[in-house]
């Protein structure tokens, strides 16, 4: 399984209620485009309060985003398709409305599934 993963960091003029109405409006948004996109599995995870696990430093982020695809192969195509691209800058559009792109994090990667 290829991910793309980010770490996001809303947009500070947002109380964290308005981030979470953005994001699930932008979540319609991606479910529209799943086909286009070659979208296998989408999942949003929100941290936890609490108090530093292990020693470890406390989560700097407010969620985490994950789109999956069934290789990069499948991801490169169907970004490059005159489908996928006007999907694309629609939600790259529509992200710049709560998320604070100059400090989240993205990176792409394979899953290696160990259980």
């Amino acid at each position: 399984m290829f991910k793309i993963i980010m770490l996001v960091k809303k947009r500070a003029e947002l109380s964290t209620e308005e981030f979470l109405a953005c994001w699930r409006e932008h979540s319609a948004k991606v479910l529209r485009y799943q086909a286009a996109l070659g979208i296998r599995g989408y999942t949003k995870t929100l941290p936890e309060v609490a108090d530093t696990l292990r020693g470890t430093q406390p989560f700097a982020y407010d969620a985490m985003g994950e789109l999956w695809y069934d290789s990069c192969d499948d991801f490169l195509r169907a970004r490059d398709t005159p489908d996928g691209q006007a999907a694309l800058a629609e939600l790259r559009a529509d992200e710049l409305r709560f998320v604070d792109m100059t400090q989240s994090v993205m990176w792409f990667g394979a899953e290696e599934r160990v259980i």
